[in-house]
């Protein structure tokens, strides 16, 4: 049940209904009057904050691919190439697990400028760094190509087409198999 809003970061509400409402009930359901009953304010209240719908939709999306960042981030920190490769693609599926519909949203935008573009460019950046290609310059395709097998894995999870209790071990075997292509890659 929405909780109305009383005072506080007005966009921050709205981004964190719309984020829930996306989860229960898929993008296309998302409307700017509908969240603004939902936050419990006038509906040209979001107008203040988003020019339109897909205002809203591009700053939630952004706001998801900077969840991914995060755990990028994290898994950079660990010693070893296998190490990161494994933390990251055990935080992406758990991350569609649980936001398969915002999944959907991220990364069925069409690329363009704005918040969305953004943070998606530096999500393929920073998977080029995990996986030891140099900063100063554009993402090869390991990045793209991590990103589609986990957004596939991703995608059967939150279809429900892959079980819960075989992520783990689908998730492994993702990365014995792209680990070995990773390295040589890199060797080269």
């Amino acid at each position: 049940m929405p909780t109305p809003y009383h005072h506080g970061s007005l966009r921050d509400t709205l981004l964190d209904e719309g984020r829930r409402q996306i989860l229960e009930e898929g993008p296309s359901s998302l409307t700017l009057r509908g969240l603004a009953k939902r936050a419990g304010v006038s509906h040209s209240a979001p107008l203040r904050h988003f020019d339109d719908r897909d205002a809203l939709l591009d700053a939630i999306a952004a706001a998801g691919f900077d969840e991914l960042i995060g755990e990028l981030e994290a898994a950079a920190e660990l010693p070893s190439l296998r190490a990161r490769l494994t933390r990251y693609a055990h935080a992406h599926a758990r991350f569609a697990l649980e936001n398969g519909p915002l999944m959907e949203l991220m990364f069925s935008a069409r690329p363009g400028h704005g918040a969305a573009a953004e943070s998606a460019a530096m999500f393929f950046s920073l998977g080029g760094g995990l996986l030891g290609e140099r900063a100063d310059r554009q993402p090869g395709p390991l990045p793209y190509l991590l990103a589609a097998t986990l957004e596939g894995i991703g995608s059967l999870v939150a279809s429900g087409r892959l079980p819960v209790d075989r992520v783990d071990e689908v998730v492994e075997e993702a990365v014995a198999m792209l680990l070995p292509a990773i390295e040589e890659r890199l060797s080269r």
